[in-house]
């Protein structure tokens, strides 16, 4: 009797365990886990810890509208593609420009797009002294460059100098001070982040070379393919549209002349 006593309650610890595993490992259908890294007035902590930043705010909103709480994980951008498709992440929610390709790839046929909602390029920037020697993109050629991986700025770099001259950085901010301390000639971001901190701070000595002029891009959100979440933010982004909170945002952090709702991304 104590054998079999002993092997039932065995099974119930084993069967407990199990349950208490699955319970760990569910996802929180009310919970938005946006993946990110730190963007200057995008995505970025204030004095308190606390997200800010248009984007930040932007997918709270959303977040209000759908009746789910919000949470920013920062994630290696070269690995955005696997964080979403494991779960780790809901969504990419990042600055992350829709109509580019990575290895060859069209990121549309990577992940599926909420409604684009700003316009932005990449842009070179180097020293502020260097800049006159930059006139067309045959002077970028055998120079080092830094892009953050698997950016857009990074499939462009493979296009202008050699692939060995190419260094990579987690995060975008992270390449201004590979130009800056001299470690290569040049690097390839976002135009919108360039704009916040060339010429100003210890940035005072990068500048943007305007000679060369990037592609027009578009920002969305990109979800697992099949996402249900697709969808629903949509939904929530022409409501933000509508009552004016999304221009709101955008004049909060100088961004109301870039601002652009497009249903397509193409």
């Amino acid at each position: 009797m104590k054998k079999i006593l002993s092997l039932v309650m065995s099974v119930l610890l084993i069967i407990g365990t199990v349950f208490a595993f699955a319970s760990c490992g569910k996802k929180d259908d009310n919970k938005l886990v946006c993946g990110v890294t730190l963007f200057e007035n995008m995505n970025e902590k204030d004095e308190n810890g606390n997200w800010t930043g248009f984007e930040s705010e932007f997918a709270i909103e959303v977040g209000k509208i759908l009746g789910m709480e919000v949470e920013f994980q920062i994630i290696d951008w070269g690995q955005k593609y696997n964080e979403v498709n494991s779960g780790a992440i809901d969504c990419i929610w990042n600055g992350f420009t829709a109509n580019s390709s990575d290895d060859g790839i069209k990121r549309s046929d990577l992940v599926d797009f909420s409604y684009g909602y700003m316009l932005n390029q990449q842009c070179i920037v180097v020293k502020k002294d260097k800049v006159d020697t930059y006139k067309t993109e045959a002077d970028l050629s055998g120079k080092k460059a830094c892009v953050e991986g698997g950016s857009a700025g990074a499939a462009y770099a493979k296009t202008v100098t050699d692939e060995d001259k190419i260094f990579t950085a987690t995060a975008q901010i992270n390449a201004f001070t590979e130009v800056k301390s001299g470690a290569v000639d040049f690097i390839v971001v976002d135009i919108l982040l360039a704009q916040n901190i060339c010429g100003k701070g210890d940035y005072e000595d990068l500048a943007i070379v305007e000679a060369i002029e990037l592609e027009s891009e578009i920002y969305a959100v990109g979800f697992k393919k099949g996402s249900d979440l697709t969808e629903k933010v949509n939904a929530a982004i022409k409501t933000l549209e509508k009552n004016g909170k999304l221009m709101e945002l955008a004049k909060k952090y100088g961004f109301e002349n870039v601002l652009k709702v497009t249903e397509t991304i193409e």
